[in-house]
């Protein structure tokens, strides 16, 4: 049958149905208030936990390195919720039944004739039950709640809850590779030590302080020294042309000094010469006024022969002496010649000394530069295995403060509200079930006189009938009961 709900007929059907309705209200109503009679009321403790990321709990060994980044939103809810998880772990929550015993935490269930493995496990699975983890959606915060009959024991489990959490959290992040990061470490070391150890023989075998610097103080010294030798050869090139010169100009000089060449010599003889010439012509122009054997002639013939004889043995003295004497310019000559050849010789060995050393400071080079490669190669190879054994031990020592920290159970999750003893219940909520218990009962009430009156298919009323039918109702009459 088709019905079509209005509140006259809603309002009949429950009239109708009243008994119904009144007995599913008194049920409802009559098993809620049980439930307040019979439930053992529980006892809430609870703390909270704050997840501080601003700091590091674990300090940061490498001070050339870049600070790290704080971890972004996803990373930090990723930690809350691992943390979360770890309270909620079955081991730590049997971790926590045991520290507290069973006895005390769940006397009942201790007192049940069942094996130890199934005691354990309905306790687990109680406790887990009133356990509450709450992640806080706005902040870094983790509510822990846990309900118990006795509210000292409810403080006691959630306090071990949180000092198992916190031995279990540094179990969890414990670094498994701290042996294997200290083998590596050392190994490192050894490498080094030993690639040490063969860049200094090999220097000490070659006589190497500091290659570069070597090379560039060689270098320094062969441009002196090849500047001083061009000086050198400069100097010995103008002292062999200047022998050279002196030596073609002595050729041209005669060693004696001849007449022609040293007419001071002869300069008696000239005087005479021009004695005997005045007496000549004095006599050439007497010769027109005296008589030829006139005693002035006689006189002046005299002084003429014996000015002629004085000539001549004057000419001949000068020439034997012109004959024999040395030439004063050759021996200047010959004087700066042999200067000049000693200066020759003097600025050869300067020459010799500085090619020698240039031709050293070249055989120094060639022998740095045959062993540039190898040398290199030792350097790199100490850089390379000092770089390995300084990461490798800043990750040991990172490691090993973390193990230390872990040992001390030093956690970033810090406790912001310790547990507490509750002073009344927290459940059963008295008020809250009363409620509830009302609500259902009339909801349950209502739900069972529709759903009645939905299944049922008889004519009650004689609207009924009109609706079925789709006619008129012409009487209507009762039966007495």
């Amino acid at each position: 049958m088709i019905v079509q709900p209005d509140l006259r007929g809603t309002v009949v059907a429950f009239l109708r149905r009243k008994v119904l309705f009144v007995l599913i209200v008194g049920i409802v109503c009559a098993t809620g208030g049980a439930y307040l009679l019979l439930a053992r009321p529980l006892y809430q403790s609870s703390a909270s936990l704050v997840v501080r990321f601003d700091n590091q709990s674990v300090p940061n060994i490498d001070r050339n390195l870049n600070p790290t980044l704080p971890p972004g939103s996803n990373e930090r809810r990723e930690i809350i919720y691992s943390d979360a998880d770890i309270l909620r772990s079955p081991d730590l929550i049997k971790n926590t039944i045991d520290a507290l015993g069973l006895a005390r935490v769940y006397p009942d269930i201790a007192a049940q004739p069942h094996g130890a493995e199934r005691k354990h496990d309905e306790a687990e699975q109680r406790f887990t039950a009133n356990l509450v983890v709450d992640v806080s959606l706005q902040s870094d915060v983790i509510n822990v709640t846990w309900l118990n009959p006795d509210p000292v024991v409810a403080r006691d489990a959630v306090q071990a809850l949180l000092d198992k959490f916190y031995a279990q959290e540094a179990t969890v992040y414990a670094n498994p590779q701290l042996r294997f990061a200290e083998d590596e470490a050392g190994k490192a070391r050894d490498k080094l030590t030993a690639a040490q150890d063969t860049l200094a023989a090999f220097k000490a075998g070659k006589n190497i302080a500091d290659l570069q610097q070597q090379v560039t103080q060689l270098l320094l010294q062969r441009t002196d020294v090849e500047s001083r030798l061009n000086v050198a050869h400069a100097r010995v090139a103008e002292a062999e042309q200047r022998e050279t010169a002196l030596a073609n100009l002595l050729k041209d000089v005669p060693v004696n000094v001849s007449a022609s060449a040293h007419g001071e010599q002869y300069r008696t003889v000239d005087e005479v010469e021009t004695r005997l010439d005045t007496l000549r012509a004095k006599r050439s122009q007497m010769a027109s006024t005296y008589q030829p054997d006139s005693p002035v002639f006689q006189q002046m013939d005299a002084e003429i022969k014996a000015l002629q004889g004085i000539a001549k043995q004057r000419t001949q003295e000068a020439q034997s002496r012109a004959a024999s004497a040395p030439n004063v310019v050759h021996q200047n000559i010959n004087t700066d010649y042999l200067r000049a050849a000693a200066e020759a010789n003097g600025a050869r060995e300067p020459q010799r000394v500085l090619t020698a050393q240039l031709a050293d400071i070249n055989q120094q080079l060639g022998r740095l530069e045959a062993d540039r490669n190898k040398y290199d190669d030792m350097v790199r190879t100490v850089q390379i295995q000092n770089d390995t054994y300084r990461t490798l031990a800043i990750r040991y020592e990172t490691s090993r403060v973390e193990a230390n920290r872990n040992a001390q159970n030093i956690s970033a999750a810090a406790v912001i509200a310790a547990p507490a003893i509750a002073n009344r219940p927290a459940r059963p909520r008295r008020k809250l079930v009363a409620v509830a218990t009302l609500l259902a009962s009339l909801i349950l009430a209502t739900g069972g006189v529709l759903l009645i009156e939905a299944i049922d298919d008889r004519l009650s009323v004689p609207r009924d009938v009109v609706r079925a039918l789709r006619l008129p109702v012409l009487a209507t009459f009762h039966t007495d009961t």
